[in-house]
């Protein structure tokens, strides 16, 4: 459905399922919701999960990419929650989502609860941790580092989508599903915007002691890009946060690992929205 916000934007979100409200906030950036499905659908049974296509990308109004930031996807969520007449909402995001979800709990802090997957505590440690992971990698990383390279000049949906299916294999731990991501609706112009900019710049370590509701900071044990230490950093920065470590799963943890995945999000919310 189509949800014009209060600055008169108009914002896609597909809604399943009924129960506390779980806005959901996708990857990329670049990318939309489809990322997330069906993998996640089955929150449902006691969610209503708002999948968001954010700002200028997927089935949303596209934009001047020069217009959005970490900060605007982030004010987005509550610009959302007030159009839907939301009075308590939980915010999730993986991935590029993650960062913008650690911003809105340092920054806003109006969820009632944060689920925090595949997140990163600050740009040059991340950066780190993904050189140190494709070295790892040898031969096999090479045409990865090299199709990160061509983010930055990025044009069609078909370039982003080679993109994604090089970069792939190091996203999962295990072999990717057949046809992952080819439902994507991709907005090239965002994803390069961001590549040049360097995905935000951003360093939430002084800041993390500000968050003060409920928080889980899912990883996979072998992700390669938003790693076990980046993690571990988050959740020791913000006091009385949850670590979940997937086993057996790596970027990609709500995929390779789904029940476990699942089981964990949804005992933590299901504890936070009865607070």
């Amino acid at each position: 459905m189509q949800v014009r916000l209060p600055d008169g934007y108009e914002m896609f979100v597909e809604e399943v399922g009924s129960g506390f409200p779980l806005i959901v906030l996708h990857g990329g950036p670049g990318l939309d919701h489809t990322m997330f499905r069906p993998w996640l659908d089955p929150l449902g049974d006691e969610l209503r999960l708002l999948y968001v296509d954010e700002r200028g990308q997927g089935r949303s109004e596209r934009v001047d990419p020069e217009t959005v930031s970490l900060e605007v996807f982030a004010r987005d969520v509550d610009l959302l929650a007030e159009a839907l007449e939301l009075d308590r909402f939980a915010l999730l995001g993986h991935s590029f989502g993650a960062i913008v979800t650690t911003w809105h709990a340092t920054e806003v802090g109006t969820a009632a609860a944060y689920v925090i997957s595949g997140g990163g505590d600050a740009s040059e440690p991340l950066l780190a941790d993904v050189e140190a992971s494709l070295e790892a990698m040898g031969e096999r990383g090479r045409p990865i580092a090299e199709s990160w390279e061509h983010e930055q000049t990025v044009e069609t949906d078909a370039e982003l989508k080679e993109l994604l299916r090089v970069q792939m294999p190091f996203h999962f731990h295990g072999e990717p599903p057949p046809g992952y991501g080819e439902e994507t609706v991709a907005s090239p112009e965002v994803l390069r915007h961001f590549a040049k900019i360097g995905y935000g710049d951003f360093d939430y370590r002084p800041r993390l002691a500000a968050v003060r509701r409920p928080t889980l900071v899912v990883v996979g044990e072998h992700d390669r890009t938003t790693t076990t230490r980046g993690a571990r950093v988050l959740h020791e920065g913000i006091e009385g946060s949850e670590l979940a470590v997937v086993p057996n799963a790596g970027h990609m943890s709500f995929v390779e690992a789904q029940d476990r995945y699942l089981d964990t999000v949804r005992s933590f919310l299901r504890a936070a929205s009865a607070a």
